[in-house]
C-alpha cells in the first residue's frame, strides 16, 4: 500500500471558548497552530538597516520542533542560496555542498518570531468576516528596525473556523522594513530527516569479495541500536561511515560473524576440570563442561534485551515454533556460544517446552543491546577484518 505524502490534509480544529475577548484570539491562534502536527509557510523579508537585506524562503515545520526552508539571502545585491534545517536543539547548513551542524539559532526556528508576535503585540479585530478575522497589530520585531527608529505596524489574518492563521504582516510606513509569512498545507508534512554528516571512517577487509547481503546486514545492525550509518564496498574491501563514536568492543561485536550455538552442560570445580573427559570453556573464569548442541542461529525467531527483570539486563531469545524443544529429566543449565565463546547461562526446568530462553550475565545493557541487534540481523558467514578506525 502506497502512502500519500500530499494527500487533503486534516485541520486539527480546536474547542473554541465561549465569548473569548477578540485581543485574546491572535494567543489562542498561535495555541492552535502547535497543535497542528505540520505546516508549510512562505516567508518573505527586508530591511535597509544597517544594510539593505531582503531574503525570500519556503519551508516546512513538522511539530513540535523540526524545521526545513530553502531560500535565498540577498545583502548589498549578493545573492546566496540557502538550505537550513532545524532538528531538535541542531540545525544544518548547506555550504559548498556538504551539511554543517551547529547549536540551533532562530533562522532556522520560524515559530521563535511567530510567538513573539502573536502574543507579545498589541493587537484589534479590524474586521470579522465569514471566513476570516483580520486584526491590526503593533508587533516588535527587533531584527528588521535594530535602532528603534520606525513605526512598524501589522495585519494579522486568521481563518474563522480553524482559527488558524492564515497570514502575518509587518511593516514600517516607507516600506523599508517589510516581514510577511502565509501559512498552508497544514498536517500534509510528515516527517524531516538530519543530513548525515560522518565523523568516523571505519575500513574493514575480508579474503574474498564482500556479498551485497552483507552490507545489508551491516547496515540492519547499526540501525537497531540507533545509529545511521553508510557503507561503500569494493572487491573484498568495506568501508563504514558513521555520524557518532564508537566503542571497539562494541566495534568488533558489531562486524563478527554473530554464530549462535546453545548447549547443555554443567559448571565444574577447576580442580576436576584438568581431568574431565568432555569439552571444556570457561565463562568468566569459571570452567563449563558443554554436553549437547541443541538449539542455533536457524532456531532463533528474534532476539530482545530485557532490562525490567532487575539490575542486570537479559538476553532474550525467542525461538521459532518448530524448533520449540523440551529436555527431559533433571533441570538443566544452558549455555550460549557466541563465535566460540560462551557469553551467557539460563536454567530451564525438566520436561519444559522451551519457547523463549533468558541468558545471565551477557554484560551490560549496551553490550546486551548489541547482541540482540546482531543475532537479529543473522550470521554474517564472511568473516571481516578490521583494518582502521579514524575521525573525520
Amino acid at each position: 500500500m502506497t502512502i500519500l505524502v500530499n494527500c487533503t490534509p486534516k485541520v486539527i480544529k480546536p474547542v473554541v471558548p465561549k465569548d473569548i475577548p477578540p485581543q485574546e484570539i491572535p494567543g489562542f491562534a498561535f495555541s492552535q497552530l502547535r497543535n497542528q502536527k505540520s505546516f508549510r509557510f512562505h516567508l518573505r523579508f527586508k530591511t535597509d538597516t544597517p544594510a539593505l537585506i531582503e531574503a525570500e524562503f519556503k519551508g516546512n515545520v513538522v511539530l513540535p520542533n523540526q524545521e526545513e526552508r530553502t531560500g535565498v539571502w540577498s545583502r548589498l545585491g549578493e545573492k546566496v542560496t540557502t538550505h537550513i534545517k532545524g532538528i531538535g536543539d541542531f540545525q544544518y547548513e548547506r555550504k559548498d555542498g556538504k551539511w554543517e551542524r551547529h547549536p540551533r539559532g532562530e533562522e532556522s526556528n520560524i515559530l521563535m518570531q511567530i510567538e513573539r508576535i502573536l502574543l507579545f503585540s498589541e493587537s484589534e479585530l479590524k474586521s470579522r468576516k465569514s471566513r476570516e478575522l483580520v486584526f491590526g497589530l503593533k508587533p516588535n520585531l527587533v531584527f528588521l528596525d535594530p535602532t528603534q527608529s520606525k513605526s512598524m505596524s501589522g495585519l494579522l489574518v486568521i481563518n474563522h473556523s480553524s482559527r488558524l492563521p492564515l497570514k502575518i504582516q509587518v511593516f514600517d510606513s516607507a516600506r523599508t522594513a517589510f516581514w510577511e509569512i502565509r501559512f498552508y498545507d497544514y498536517n500534509r508534512v510528515r516527517k524531516l530527516t538530519s543530513p548525515f554528516i560522518p565523523k568516523i571512517r571505519i575500513q574493514l577487509v575480508a579474503e574474498s569479495k564482500i556479498a551485497a547481503k552483507v552490507k545489508t546486514q551491516l547496515i540492519d545492525r547499526f540501525q537497531q541500536i540507533g545509529r545511521r550509518i553508510k557503507i561503500k564496498a569494493l572487491g573484498n574491501k568495506i568501508e563504514l561511515q558513521l555520524e557518532q563514536a564508537i566503542t571497539e568492543t562494541q566495534l568488533n561485536l558489531l562486524i563478527s560473524q554473530g554464530r549462535v550455538e546453545i548447549y547443555t552442560g554443567d559448571w565444574l570445580e577447576p580442580k576436576n576440570s584438568v581431568s574431565d573427559t568432555g569439552q571444556i570453556k570457561y565463562f568468566q573464569f569459571r570452567p563449563v563442561r558443554l554436553n549437547q548442541l541443541i538449539l542455533n542461529n536457524q532456531a532463533v525467531e528474534r532476539a530482545e534485551a530485557n532490562s525490567s527483570q532487575g539490575p542486570e539486563p537479559i538476553l532474550e531469545l525467542y525461538l521459532k515454533a518448530q524448533s520449540r524443544v523440551k529436555l527431559e529429566g533433571q533441570n538443566k543449565l544452558l549455555f550460549l556460544i557466541f563465535d566460540d565463546e560462551i557469553i551467557g547461562y539460563a536454567q530451564v526446568q525438566q520436561n519444559e517446552l522451551i519457547d523463549r530462553l533468558q541468558f545471565k550475565e551477557v554484560g551490560d545493557i549496551l553490550k546486551v543491546t548489541t547482541i540482540a541487534a546482531i543475532i537479529n540481523s543473522g550470521m554474517i558467514k564472511q568473516a571481516l577484518k578490521l583494518l582502521s578506525k579514524t575521525e573525520l
